[in-house]
């Protein structure tokens, strides 16, 4: 069994992974729903997944076909019952997880930006056994302001030009807050950002020991959002949040150290056992 919890711990499951498939989405909504690159979830029986609490603290959004959920507390995504099965972030999960071999699907979503570094089957779209649809990729860079929203739309925001540092993280509060593999966290000055909608809708936790970390999420849909933090000239933004393509790649990878066991790659950006000095 692997337990799983959000970043604040008012979610809290056990899970039965046994041998399944680990599928990592490129969907649109996925990105933005999680705020990183990609989503990786595990698909179990009912009989193999267990609440121990928080069940009752969930926003939840989607249709019937392929529903989300959040904390309502952190943002962290949730486990969700889709028909005779459970969706479970890997992400949220402790210690060695017993999958199969992986996946990549609606990959034809991904921004150009994020390169997939490893040799797993890549599919276009769904497969049989994945409901997420594609869409449509970020659109080309364009001259002037770079949009970017929440999954659900509510939360809209402008920057301009490029970040000041682009990087994509592996610390095990980015990885339990984006419930996925790593954050791929943009930081631009705030004088290069403009709220356009949804502020007044945002919610944001920081966890009780942190110095510099918080996560801040919609609360209609539970997707990432900008983080906003008083006395800090920059604002943090998931880069899976933009709209269109950014017109650079990430800087590097960071805290590798704390990096999953269960995601391997190889690009060609640096990598830090911490932050860069």
């Amino acid at each position: 069994m692997n337990a799983g919890s959000c970043l604040c711990g008012a979610l809290r499951y056990e899970v039965d992974v046994g041998g399944s498939v680990l599928t990592h989405c490129h969907c649109r909504t996925c990105r933005k729903h999680h705020g990183a690159p990609f989503a990786s979830f595990v698909a179990v029986g009912l009989n193999s997944f267990r609440w121990l609490s928080g069940e009752n603290q969930l926003i939840t959004f989607g249709t019937p076909l392929r529903p989300r959920c959040a904390c309502e507390v952190c943002g962290a995504v949730a486990p969700v019952r889709v028909a005779d099965e459970y969706l479970v972030p890997a992400g949220n999960l402790s210690g060695e997880l017993d999958v199969r071999e992986g996946r990549h699907v609606c990959v034809a979503a991904k921004p150009a930006w994020h390169r997939i570094g490893d040799r797993l089957p890549q599919f276009a779209g769904g497969v049989a056994d994945w409901a997420c649809e594609p869409g449509a990729p970020p659109a080309p860079a364009a001259d002037g302001p770079i949009p970017g929203s929440c999954s659900c739309g509510d939360v809209t925001f402008d920057v301009t030009g490029e970040p000041a540092r682009w990087m994509q993280c592996h610390c095990s509060r980015c990885r339990r807050a984006r419930s996925a593999a790593h954050g791929s966290n943009t930081f631009y000055p705030t004088a290069q950002f403009t709220w356009r909608t949804g502020k007044d809708k945002l919610r944001s936790f920081t966890p009780p020991d942190a110095k510099r970390f918080a996560a801040t999420f919609c609360v209609r849909c539970g997707g990432g959002a900008p983080v906003e933090r008083e006395n800090v000239p920059f604002v943090l933004i998931p880069a899976a949040l933009f709209d269109t393509e950014l017109p650079k790649r990430p800087d590097a990878h960071i805290h590798m150290a704390s990096k999953s066991t269960w995601y391997t790659f190889v690009d060609d950006l640096p990598q830090f056992a911490e932050l860069p000095s």
